[in-house]
């Protein structure tokens, strides 16, 4: 049974259930169709590890963009966005990069998308003005969804937030679970406080780097770095089992490189991975493994 996380704020009040719900052991929680008719419900799943099944992907779809209408992209409210500016044409404006994070405020059906303006410390000075061209791409599920808009209007008052063109055509591109992507991030074996570097990372595991030898294959460890999404540095802690392992000769040093996988693994865990590894997809795609 293949399982994807997902979040309470997934799930709504007084609506069926649009797929059934497992938990981390592949056991039952609730039945398609089923209606959550109080917040006391929702909260008494808060803090365990929700899945539900994963529809079945074609092959194809991973390297093709399809088309998606706007409802399939399951947005909601504090649903975190990426903006990236056609152009940087800003005459004396110092913009740090053309890429912003964001966060969906609310919408009109057909009209407009309503979404916060960009934290301060991300640029100097106004980094849109109204009639500018932006690509905005988002996660969602297991799919990462792209669409271009515009700067339909900048409000000041009484805080600052965009009111941009509703998107008219969605590409989306469905990801396998286990795409990894190169990284190079520092963390370090908890129990023997042993530095390591990751060299590549997926949801299911990583591999690893270390001047030190660690334990033998199948010894279960517990692995902390943290990854920065959206702009946001996020501390992770992760049990992880030792799968693999080699020798190499770098520039006449010997290291070790690891494969890890990835053992009770918490779904806000995973959730925020695949953000990183759609994420990286989207901006930087000769990364992907």
């Amino acid at each position: 049974m293949n399982l994807i996380p997902i979040q309470t704020t997934d799930l709504t009040i007084g609506q069926p259930l649009p797929w059934d719900l497992f938990d981390q052991e592949h056991q039952s929680i609730q039945k398609r169709g089923y209606i959550f008719s109080t917040e006391d419900e929702l909260k008494q799943l808060e803090g365990s590890s929700i899945f539900r099944m994963q529809n079945p992907v074609p092959e194809q779809t991973e390297s093709n963009n399809n088309k998606f209408s706007f409802d399939d992209m399951l947005l909601k409210v504090g649903h975190k966005l990426q903006l990236k500016l056609s152009s940087q044409l800003r005459g004396s404006v110092e913009i740090k990069s053309n890429s912003y994070a964001t966060t969906l405020i609310g919408y009109v059906q057909d009209s407009t998308l309503i979404v916060t303006m960009p934290a301060s410390d991300q640029f100097v000075g106004e980094p849109y003005v109204e009639g500018d061209q932006v690509q905005v791409s988002l996660f969602s599920g297991n799919s990462v969804f792209n669409f271009t808009v515009f700067v339909d209007k900048i409000i000041k008052v009484p805080f600052k937030y965009l009111h941009l063109s509703f998107p008219k055509e969605i590409q989306g591109k469905n990801i396998r679970k286990s795409r990894r992507i190169k990284c190079s991030i520092q963390g370090s074996v908890v129990e023997k406080s042993i530095p390591v570097s990751i060299i590549d990372l997926s949801i299911c595991g990583a591999g690893i780097c270390s001047d030190l030898p660690l334990e033998s294959l199948g010894t279960t460890i517990t692995l902390s770095f943290a990854i920065t999404v959206l702009d946001e540095e996020i501390p992770l802690t992760i049990k992880s089992t030792i799968r693999s392992a080699k020798e190499l000769n770098k520039n006449g040093q010997k290291i070790i490189c690891f494969g890890f996988e990835f053992i009770d693994i918490k779904s806000e865990q995973m959730h925020t991975l695949h953000h990183l590894i759609y994420q990286e997809i989207v901006e930087h795609p000769e990364k992907v493994v």
